[in-house]
């Protein structure tokens, strides 16, 4: 077994989530003979995964054979949401702050979210004509690598002032290609992924990969025993579950000492409940008895001592 998962691990192979019987193979043994096991699995590669990442299998029953059939489902592609992306290095360029201040000072009839969303949405053409007017990050740098050369090569050749500019001119311009190449780089790979200038391995993707797949939920069962399996209402059996749980109802309800007793496996009669509320009336009579003992002298109060155990109090 540990040479199988050795081979799985070394040939980059990711086992699909699966929903069903956990068990896929039974020896049709009765009594402590009987032995259940998973043999059976669907394993996927990057290839697979980019392709298809909502696959998934189903464990299904084995019916007339010892080991149960795997179904393989989710092989429609998922459409994500459209989301605000920003990248970093915008904020470097010089009409970045005027940019978002001129739209975002745009008055809009609504709720403060609704206002937001909007200027979000403004701004996004905003980014991307910015984006496009900054062009390949790459090829920039590549690019003014080259021109740096030139100046560089010219200068040695020349020896003259004028080309020791140019070349500082060209420093400038590669230094700063290559901080928003990196900056892009980094926001894209997650920092910890990436050092300065690495590129993006098929690691950081496998990882990726794998990670999204065991994160997706592609099975879920609500409260009344439903199995449910599309993507919509799984997302819709979330979003009412915390709504429930969250912004229900703040109506307090009334104790039920009836349904609570059912599962007490000792519990006082009505009798003993009496005689507890007795004896604690009697213990605090005596805690204030002797906190006024303390406070009070006793010829002033009347009360001596032969008469205070007389009575049982002391």
């Amino acid at each position: 077994m540990a040479e199988f998962c050795s081979c799985v691990r070394d040939t980059g192979l990711v086992q699909l989530p699966f929903t069903g019987c956990p068990f896929t193979w039974h020896n049709c043994s009765e009594g402590p003979r009987s032995l259940w096991k998973r043999l059976d699995r669907m394993l996927a590669n990057v290839a697979w995964l980019d392709a298809w990442p909502g696959s998934s299998y189903i464990s299904a029953l084995p019916s007339t054979s010892d080991h149960s059939p795997l179904i393989l489902t989710g092989m429609d592609r998922i459409p994500d949401r459209a989301i605000f992306r920003f990248d970093n290095f915008l904020a470097q360029s010089p009409g970045f702050l005027e940019s978002v201040q001129n739209i975002w000072k745009h008055r809009i009839i609504g709720t403060a979210m609704y206002a937001v969303v909007c200027k979000l949405k403004n701004l996004k053409s905003e980014f991307r004509r910015q984006k496009q007017l900054t062009g390949d990050l790459t090829n920039n740098v590549k690019k003014a690598k080259l021109f740096l050369d030139k100046a560089q090569a010219m200068f040695d050749k020349y020896k003259d002032d004028i080309f020791l500019h140019l070349v500082k001119c060209c420093r400038r311009v590669y230094a700063t290609a290559i901080k928003l190449e990196i900056s892009t780089l980094q926001q894209r790979a997650k920092l910890r992924w990436l050092k300065y200038g690495d590129q993006n391995s098929k690691v950081f993707f496998r990882k990726i990969n794998s990670t999204r797949v065991k994160q997706r939920v592609f099975q879920i069962t609500t409260a009344s025993g439903v199995n449910l399996t599309a993507q919509h209402d799984v997302t819709q059996e979330f979003i009412t579950y915390f709504q429930n749980l969250l912004g229900g109802s703040s109506t307090q309800r009334e104790l039920d000492l009836e349904f609570l007793r059912r599962d007490l496996k000792h519990s006082i009669t009505l009798e003993e409940a009496t005689l507890l509320v007795a004896l604690l009336h009697t213990w605090r009579s005596k805690k204030l008895f002797l906190i006024l003992g303390k406070r009070v002298p006793r010829a002033r109060m009347g009360i001596h001592r032969p008469s205070i155990k007389l009575h049982g109090l002391w």
